[in-house]
Order: C-alpha cells, then sequence, then structure tokens
C-alpha cells in the first residue's frame, strides 16, 4: 500500500513536471514566432536600405556627371517673363504652431494669431501689405512642405483674416 501511495506521488510529480515543461515549449515556440518575425522586418529593412542607397548613388552620379533627374518643365513662349520669387508658407509668410508659449510669444510680438484648438497660425506683421507690392514686381509662388489639406486650412484662416490679398489663392 505504500508502494503504490508513493508511486501515485511519483506519477503526480512527474504530471506536474510534464505541464511545467510543455508551458516552457509553449512559451519558447512563442518566443521564437516573435524572433522570426523580427527577422523578416529586418529583410525588409534592409532591402529598402539597399534600395534607397542605390537611388542616393544615383543622385551622386548624375550629380557629378552635371546631369540631373529633376528637369524643369520649359515655359511656354506665350508667358510673359516675369521673374519670379518664392515664398515659403511655413516659417517665413506665417508660423504654424502647436503650443500656449508660441501664441503667448506671438501677441507678444504683436503678430495676428489666428486659431482653433490645437493649432495657431502666426501671421507675419504686414504680410498683406508685402504681397501687395511683392505681388506687382514678381510672379509668386507659396511653397510648402505640409500636405495639401493643411495648407488649405492655413490659406483659409490667412484669408479670412485678411493677411492675403485678393487673387492668393492655393491651386
Amino acid at each position: 500500500m505504500q508502494d503504490q501511495s508513493n508511486l501515485q506521488e511519483v506519477v503526480a510529480k512527474l504530471k506536474q513536471e510534464a505541464g511545467e515543461l510543455q508551458t516552457r515549449i509553449d512559451e519558447q515556440r512563442v518566443e521564437l514566432v516573435s524572433i522570426q518575425e523580427l527577422e523578416t522586418q529586418v529583410n525588409l529593412k534592409s532591402k529598402e536600405l539597399v534600395t534607397l542607397q542605390a537611388n542616393i548613388d544615383k543622385l551622386h552620379e548624375n550629380a557629378a556627371a552635371g546631369t540631373s533627374l529633376f528637369r524643369p518643365m520649359p515655359i511656354p513662349p506665350d508667358i510673359p517673363r516675369q521673374k519670379t520669387l518664392i515664398l515659403d508658407l511655413n516659417g517665413v509668410l506665417c508660423k504654424i504652431k502647436r503650443s500656449a508659449i508660441a501664441l503667448r510669444q506671438a501677441k507678444d510680438l504683436g503678430w495676428p494669431v489666428l486659431g482653433s484648438r490645437t493649432t495657431w497660425v502666426v501671421s507675419r506683421s504686414g504680410l498683406r501689405e508685402f504681397l501687395e507690392q511683392v505681388l506687382e514686381l514678381f510672379s509668386v509662388i507659396i511653397w510648402t512642405s505640409r500636405i495639401e489639406r493643411n495648407t488649405e486650412l492655413v490659406l483659409e484662416a490667412l484669408e479670412s483674416a485678411g493677411c492675403l490679398p485678393p487673387g492668393v489663392k492655393s491651386g
């Protein structure tokens, strides 16, 4: 009877150890899958880096040869030749900020501030007058790295505040 009791204890202990081993095996499988996913991501990023490096090398070759991948569009002959002035929207014509400190600084400088709850468009002082004078002398292009929808919102804010002269619109 004692032997049977000892045998049952040994079997129970072995079952417990087998369960613990199975749990460890399952954990190792999860780690292995995670490592394989990481390896796949690293391989994809490596391929992207190789492509980027090839593009950079091509740009360097073209620059050294004096050629460019980017060709300017020819100006049609019927368009009057006028000098073009390119102005950056963000940082030159206005500042687009998202902080209360920037808002306070703009107000201290006396800049017109147009705002929403999260973003403040701070127009440069005398922007309208400046653009009116410049438009008489140059074709003006307003450039920005912002996405089109955000650019339209900034221009709408500037226009509604009277900071842009008539005829200045996004296109």
